[in-house]
């Protein structure tokens, strides 16, 4: 078996197989595959002039931009090992990611808010900064990466340092292939996507997929507001949304549809969370398109597509190489599991954490309950664990370990709930002589936003059993009687 190039070389091979076409477009910028690749080639000679020799985990923590994609295609190039970093981590999730991943430095968009103590060098063509923390860190053994290791991502952070996966170029390339053929795109699509590019709907679905078969990627700045959304498919033309489940209900429930800006629109891609179908009705109805949810998970990538227009429930069949299983779970009920030819090799941070997470075929373990009827696959809980929030999961107990430390609270716990629109949300209750400013604004100052709860109630005292253990059942009761 011929041996995987490396992903810069595949990335370069694209676009010297579509330099005509136009690859990249941003709200300032537009750049064909040629001029990409000019772009690319000429930042990673400037990175590799101001890297040292011994800097080569590179940790990019940006907003999506044409920036963005330069710089991580440089770092390939380069010969670097870009880190993929959510661009909402604040100083607790950065710090515990250099501490336990040995990050050497960072690129960055925001030189003036760039949360960690640093040395900043300005990085020339790009908007980007080099960030190299003064702090010496911990005196600890780094762990090494392997060596077929192409990139890194970031599990969302559920135990205060996120976990550091680790994919191969094989990995890589192969869920890239398996989302073109399995999904039908194609060079004449135009996607525009919404989610960043650290997360795995987008890795999965745009960052490599699109520019494999010479497609065009729009990138939105700003934040997803329906009008928004309009003006950027209008401006876009775009064939393919890729979009998390909470830009679906925004568009279904827009004052005014604008249905003009959807003519184009094909197919739209949901991910992350299972769509509310009274969301997908009126969104299907109000545009004339059909949403396609798709199931991945950040260790194993895509996992199922819907291809059919005719099923509307479910989350599609398996993708290409993907095998799925349902298997009994003690406590009564049934869990996915699901093995890729796109899976993480190991956590960097975590050693013997992922393998732990496999069962003895190579299976992982999901965590998630659900069925297969007629090969389509159904999600229909959790087992427990994390909460997952618009796709990001968001462990309870590192929220309640910045709540314990503010000042004047004796007690906490926090679990999942539910906001007036049936979204979910952290709800927070907390005892202690304090107000729930208080509770904000230190979970602000520590968290990055989307883990600041948005629910807080304040009592007296959280139930728990004689082990300690919170009495949810009792809790919910409790926090429903409160005003």
């Amino acid at each position: 078996m011929a041996e995987q190039p490396p992903l810069g070389e595949v990335f370069l091979a694209s676009c010297a197989e579509h330099a005509g076409r136009r690859a990249v477009v941003d709200s300032d910028e537009e750049l064909t595959y040629g001029q990409f690749a000019d772009r690319v080639t000429g930042r990673a000679r400037v990175l590799g002039d101001l890297l040292r020799p011994d800097e080569y985990r590179i940790a990019l923590h940006a907003a999506n931009s044409a920036d963005h994609l330069i710089s991580y295609y440089a770092l390939l190039v380069a010969g670097r090992l870009p880190f993929l970093v959510d661009p909402q981590f604040g100083a607790t999730e950065l710090q515990g990611i250099r501490d336990s991943s040995g990050v050497d430095a960072f690129l960055t968009d925001r030189p003036g808010r760039f949360p960690l103590p640093s040395g900043l060098v300005p990085v020339p063509g790009s908007r980007h900064v080099l960030a190299r923390p003064t702090d010496p860190g911990p005196d600890v053994e780094r762990p090494e990466p392997r060596q077929t290791t192409a990139t890194c991502r970031f599990t969302s952070g559920t135990t205060g340092a996120p976990k550091c996966l680790e994919f191969s170029h094989t990995a890589v390339h192969g869920a890239a292939l398996n989302w073109t053929s399995g999904t039908g795109l194609v060079a004449g699509d135009r996607v525009l996507c919404l989610a960043a590019f650290t997360n795995g709907l987008a890795f999965n679905t745009s960052l490599l997929p699109v520019f494999l078969v010479g497609a065009e990627l729009h990138v939105h700045r700003g934040l997803p507001t329906s009008d928004g959304i309009a003006k950027a498919l209008r401006r876009s033309a775009a064939t393919r949304l890729v979009a998390f489940p909470l830009v679906y209900r925004l568009l279904a429930e827009a004052p005014a549809p604008g249905p003009d800006a959807f003519s184009d629109l094909r197919l739209a891609v949901s991910a992350a969370a299972v769509l509310d179908p009274a969301v997908r009705e009126a969104f299907e109805s109000r545009y004339r398109v059909r949403i396609a949810d798709y199931y991945g998970i950040a260790e194993t990538g895509p996992c199922t597509f819907e291809r059919d227009p005719g099923h509307t429930e479910g989350l599609g069949t398996a993708l290409p190489g993907v095998s799925l299983r349902i298997v009994p779970h003690e406590d009564g009920g049934s869990e996915i599991r699901v093995r890729t030819p796109s899976m993480a090799t190991c956590y960097l941070n975590v050693p013997g954490g992922l393998e732990k997470r496999l069962d003895s075929e190579g299976y992982y373990r999901t965590g998630d309950r659900g069925l297969i009827r007629q090969d389509r696959l159904y999600v229909t809980g959790r087992l427990g664990g994390p909460v997952n929030l618009a796709g990001r999961k968001v462990d309870p107990t590192e929220i309640e370990r910045v709540v314990l430390a503010v000042d004047g609270v004796r007690d906490t716990a926090v679990f999942a709930d539910q906001d007036a629109r049936g979204e979910t949300v952290l709800h927070a209750v907390v005892c202690g002589s304090l107000d729930r400013a208080d509770v904000v604004n230190a979970c602000r100052a520590r968290l990055a936003p989307y883990k600041v709860p948005g629910r807080i109630t304040l009592l007296p005292a959280i139930p728990r059993s004689s082990a300690g253990k919170v009495r949810l059942a009792e809790l919910r009761g409790l926090v429903t009687e409160t005003p």
